[in-house]
């Protein structure tokens, strides 16, 4: 309690109390308050970090400290200081003269993203979901100068955000996805910065990607998986970069996209081999003993670059979007045009021509379970993280890598999604579920009940991500709208069928 005492000379002030004058608590009083008490709990951590490297494995436990820096469940801004800030008060660490440095914490930034997840009618939830900035250079190809000036013109700021978004379904338990959920992200961290060290320079001053680092770390990685595991990784050669590109892209400045999506091959692979072998950053040493997981997970990855730092959802800016895919988690993107959904992964079952091509190659065989389903070792997925027992028999975590530029406004937005989801809905009834909602919050919040509605007692964990991107305003204008799939929709409600998802018939 605060208590006020006359300034009078006939007031006896005892020794060792303060005279404290009344006054008008202000709201900049409040942003010294808090901006005072985050640095002081800031320096706490940071001592805590440093006294555990001190006490044990330094290398490790300084990548723990290291991998909560590098990762950011919020974005950078720069906006206007008077518009933040009343009575004329700003910090002084603003971007500019009349400008201050704000931080949006992604997950509640509710317009321009949404996500939701449910174990549905299961026992324990298995599906976990990840969203934020990541520490890697812009692989986006750069705007002309002056079409460049004229998109930043009147927008603040002057460094771009590369936005990660991932959902990963677990399978045997959620040690494997709450793994990548925490991990993932690290891993492309330090594979991106391991690729690039590692880029070869030609006589033109551009990067080489058949350097021999670079070729070496991959040799090196492959007869870590010949050593490890052997069985299919013994003639096991995986594709390092994108199986699809429907656009050139060369970030010139930045990172090179082709090193990029090479790099994110790399990271999937080596995050894999230390999940199932129970090392690398994530375990201490007196971990690393234990037993390793025998469950595992899918995981379906989104990374969102544009040329300057105005951001993906901005209507006049392009961007450039990889994909990185392992499973049967998807991930859908809506056209603004044509109001229609378009798959950016495919399942990774033993009914897919190209999996079941590949591990026949291998004397793989394939059983059908009670509901017609073909299986692969107990398991519906033919490419996941973990799966330990059928490792040797070639579940491999190897992904699909798509790099897709994204003219300004060309999609509405982006979804991702585990199978309690698109096992219930197509893409396009996803998307069109999206386009009625206000918000992308909201729109994943209706993914998820719709799928809880029509899963029922066997309905399995559900998890949506939604996310806007330039076209947003105009997504019902597309196309037919929504109506396109609005009848079946009700009919699946009524009727609570789970059928006529995207499961294999």
């Amino acid at each position: 309690m605060l208590h006020t005492l006359a300034s009078s000379a006939k007031t006896h002030v005892p020794r060792g109390v303060t005279i404290c004058t009344k006054q008008q608590w202000l709201l900049k009083d409040n942003y010294l308050f808090f901006s005072r008490f985050f640095q002081h709990h800031s320096s706490i951590h940071k001592d805590n970090c440093i006294r555990k490297t001190n006490l044990r494995t330094p290398v490790l436990q300084s990548s723990r400290c290291d991998q909560r820096r590098y990762f950011r469940d919020y974005f950078t801004t720069e906006v206007p200081g008077g518009s933040q800030h009343p009575e004329g008060y700003a910090p002084k660490h603003g971007g500019g003269r009349g400008t201050s440095t704000i931080r949006i914490p992604l997950k509640s930034a509710k317009h321009h993203f949404g996500a939701v997840r449910s174990r549905g009618s299961r026992i324990s939830n298995e599906d976990w979901y990840q969203a934020g900035t990541i520490d890697v250079e812009s692989f986006s190809k750069p705007l002309p100068e002056k079409e460049a000036n004229e998109l930043t013109q009147g927008v603040p700021g002057d460094k771009s955000n590369v936005f990660y978004f991932g959902v990963f379904d677990g399978h045997g338990g959620d040690k494997c996805s709450s793994f990548l959920k925490d991990w993932l992200h690290d891993y492309i961290e330090r594979s991106a910065r391991l690729f690039k060290d590692a880029e070869g320079i030609n006589e033109a001053g551009g990067s080489v990607m058949g350097s021999d680092k670079i070729e070496k770390l991959k040799e090196e990685l492959l007869d870590e998986w010949k050593n490890t595991v052997g069985g299919y990784f013994k003639r096991f050669r995986p594709v390092f970069g994108p199986n699809s590109s429907e656009n050139e892209v060369t970030a010139e400045g930045g990172i090179e996209a082709g090193t990029f999506t090479s790099s994110v091959a790399y990271a999937f692979l080596r995050a894999d081999l230390d999940f199932i072998s129970h090392k690398g950053p994530a375990y201490p040493a007196e971990e690393q003993a234990k037993e390793p997981f025998p469950g595992g997970s899918t995981a379906s990855v989104a990374l969102i670059s544009t040329p300057t730092h105005v951001p993906f959802w901005n209507p006049r800016t392009p961007a450039t979007l990889v994909t990185a895919h392992v499973g049967d988690t998807r991930i859908i993107l809506c056209n603004t045009e044509t109001g229609q959904g378009e798959p950016l992964t495919h399942n990774h079952h033993p009914s897919s021509p190209t999996e079941s091509g590949r591990l026949r190659r291998y004397a793989a065989a394939f059983v059908s379970d009670s509901f017609g389903e073909e299986r692969f070792g107990g398991f519906a997925n033919t490419r996941a993280f973990g799966g330990t027992p059928q490792k040797r028999m070639g579940i491999s975590a190897e992904p699909d890598i798509l790099t897709k530029v994204l003219g300004p406004s060309q999609y509405s937005f982006l979804v991702l999604c585990t199978d309690g989801v698109s096992g219930v809905l197509s893409d396009q009834e996803i998307v069109d579920i999206v386009k009625e909602c206000r918000t992308p919050e909201e729109g994943a919040r209706a993914l998820v009940a719709f799928a809880e509605d029509v899963g029922g007692l066997s309905g399995d964990n559900a998890t949506a991500i939604v996310v806007r991107l330039g076209g947003w305003t105009r997504r019902i204008i597309g196309g037919c709208g929504s109506a396109g799939t609005r009848e079946h929709r009700r009919w699946k409600k009524e009727h609570g069928s789970a059928e006529t998802g995207n499961r294999p018939q």
